[in-house]
């Protein structure tokens, strides 16, 4: 294995993925499907995913992970490549369902082998690599936004499956390996969050906030089909966001060292409140595009601040449960009742009402969030005194 193979496999992989994850909710609302279906179709997305993805890292770490991103490949490519020709809604659920099997352990599994080959490659970081896959994503959405206002948007699905299926040719695995790359996947212990208070109330906080971040992260492309936005405006907003990720990741690890988990958290959410108003109460195409900028704070930002802030409140040793954590809670959970909700509210009332509604959402889980880190500041502290080896210091 290569480092110039994972930037490929995360170059095709994102690329694959913005292609048709872009534009589905546009073709089926093309297709007549009602707000209330594409939430059910998108909430069953979601759904499955703290279920399927430590499945298959058990098999991953029995297998190794290439053989088994293999699989995975040649089976999604397949499913996608057929997705568009399901019209019927009961029969799109089981297929979406059956999709979900396959789709939901590319990410992680590819993550996963990133950072077991930079742990044996120095040259090489997960960020480095991860890199590639923003740039992927980046890259499909300017160039699908341009191509799919020219030909027919059922060509999605084509173009992705062959996206996926080339990635398969940079996962050759040798016939007498010398690595076998694990994922280390762990499942998420209910049992052992119903016993840590602090991780419990955080988690029941951090699906609130999936839920409230549902607009942006799953439907912002049907927010800018009601502003009668082109597809290659839909494009050009999604690569803005992707792009805008990128030096915040930097940025946000370097202020976590001098403000802590739990501010860079609190800005993140301050910006979703702003974010969110904006969009509900000024509904315009180049504001709209303007705001993706901020995704870099929304979701960058984010996601450093919840790695270093569970990390603190987990076992010294247990650093890959947060990932499923997060992958579970925020992504899994929080994003599927957010998208039923939101398919409903928009047969209601429309994306530009939902996004100020979900905006006060917002700024309420932003209260509650305040008043938990207030309120457990002791104690967390008195862990990081009881924990001195743990490396993860700094969480004020």
């Amino acid at each position: 294995m290569t480092g110039t193979r994972i930037k490929a496999i995360y170059l095709l992989l994102y690329m694959a993925y913005a292609t048709w994850r872009v534009f589905y909710n546009v073709f089926l609302e093309d297709n007549n499907f009602t707000g209330a279906q594409i939430g059910i179709i998108n909430a069953l997305f979601q759904s499955s995913i703290f279920i399927i993805v430590p499945l298959w890292g058990v098999v991953a770490d029995k297998q190794g992970i290439r053989p088994t991103l293999r699989l995975v490949f040649i089976a999604t490519a397949i499913l996608i490549f057929f997705l568009g020709k399901i019209q019927i809604f009961g029969f799109l659920v089981l297929y979406i369902l059956m999709l979900t099997i396959f789709y939901h352990p590319l990410g992680p599994l590819t993550d996963a082998l990133a950072v077991e080959f930079s742990r044996k490659d120095d040259l090489y970081n997960y960020g480095k690599l991860r890199f590639w896959g923003s740039l992927g994503w980046a890259l499909a959405s300017v160039l699908g936004g341009y191509l799919f206002i020219h030909i027919p948007l059922d060509y999605i699905f084509p173009v992705s499956a062959a996206f996926f299926i080339s990635a398969v040719f940079f996962l050759k695995v040798p016939l007498k390996r010398k690595v076998i790359y694990k994922s280390h996947i762990q499942p998420i212990s209910f049992r052992f969050i119903l016993r840590n208070k602090l991780l419990l109330i955080f988690i029941i906080i951090l699906t609130a906030y999936g839920i409230a971040c549902a607009p942006v992260n799953s439907f912002i492309n049907l927010y800018f089909t009601e502003l009668k936005a082109s597809n290659k405006i839909i494009g050009y907003a999604y690569a803005i966001q992707a792009f805008s990720e990128l030096p915040f990741f930097i940025i946000g690890e370097r202020l976590m060292q001098k403000l802590g988990a739990k501010r860079i958290i609190f800005i993140s959410l301050i910006v979703m409140v702003i974010r969110m108003f904006l969009y509900g109460f000024f509904p315009s195409i180049p504001l709209a595009l303007g705001l993706g900028v901020l995704q870099g704070i929304t979701l960058s930002f984010l996601l450093v601040g919840l790695v270093e802030y569970i990390h603190r409140l987990l076992p010294a040793g247990q650093y890959a449960l947060t990932q499923s954590i997060i992958w579970g809670i925020y992504f899994g959970i929080g994003q599927t009742l957010g998208s039923l909700v939101i398919g409903y509210l928009k047969d209601l009332t429309g994306m530009i009402t939902v996004m100020w509604v979900f905006g006060i959402l917002t700024c309420i889980i932003l209260i509650a969030t305040g008043i938990h880190f207030y309120l457990s500041s002791e104690r967390i502290k008195a862990a990081g005194d009881s924990r001195s080896q743990d490396p993860f210091k700094k969480i004020h």
